[in-house]
C-alpha cells in the first residue's frame, strides 16, 4: 500500500497543478493574441496565421525571433506590409505572385525561398488552385509593432 501524503506535500502538489493550469491559460491567450495581430489587419481577412515560435533573440537586446506558418486561400491577397526587422519566407505549398519593394514581381512555388530586408514592403496574391502555405521567420524589434501596413 502506498504511503499517504502529508498536508504540506498535498499543498505543494496542488500548487504545482495550479501553476501548470495558469501557465497553460497564459500560453493559450498569448497564442490567440499572436493569431489576432496579423489576421485582424485590414486586407488579411480569410488568411490564417499559425504561431510556431516567439522568443527573445539570445545575445541581442530588444530583438525577438518569430516563426509562423501563413495559410492563404486561393485567389486571396497578402496586402503590402512591412516589419521592423528582417524576414525569411519558404513556400511549403501552393503558388503566389510575390511582391517585394525594390524587386521585380516574381512567382514562388513550393520549395522557393526569399529574404525580405528590414522595413521593405512585401505581399502578393495566391495564384494556385490550392491554398498557399508559407513559413515566415523574422527577427524584429520588440518595442515596435510586429506588422505595419504599407500606406
Amino acid at each position: 500500500m502506498g504511503a499517504s501524503l502529508t498536508w504540506g506535500e498535498t499543498v505543494k502538489r496542488r500548487d504545482v497543478r495550479l501553476s501548470v493550469f495558469f501557465a497553460a491559460i497564459v500560453l493559450a491567450v498569448t497564442a490567440a493574441s499572436l493569431r489576432l495581430s496579423a489576421q485582424d489587419q485590414p486586407g488579411f481577412a480569410g488568411n490564417k496565421v499559425i504561431p510556431l515560435v516567439k522568443a527573445d533573440l539570445t545575445g541581442v537586446s530588444n530583438k525577438q525571433v518569430i516563426a509562423n506558418i501563413y495559410e492563404v486561400p486561393p485567389g486571396h491577397m497578402v496586402p503590402l506590409h512591412f516589419h521592423h526587422g528582417d524576414e525569411f519566407h519558404l513556400v511549403l505549398s501552393g503558388e503566389w505572385a510575390a511582391q517585394v519593394e525594390g524587386r521585380p514581381d516574381h512567382v514562388m512555388n513550393a520549395g522557393d525561398a526569399q529574404y525580405v530586408e528590414r522595413e521593405h514592403s512585401h505581399g502578393g496574391k495566391v495564384t494556385s488552385a490550392t491554398p498557399l502555405r508559407l513559413l515566415g521567420v523574422m527577427i524584429v524589434d520588440k518595442d515596435k509593432p510586429i506588422i505595419e501596413m504599407k500606406h
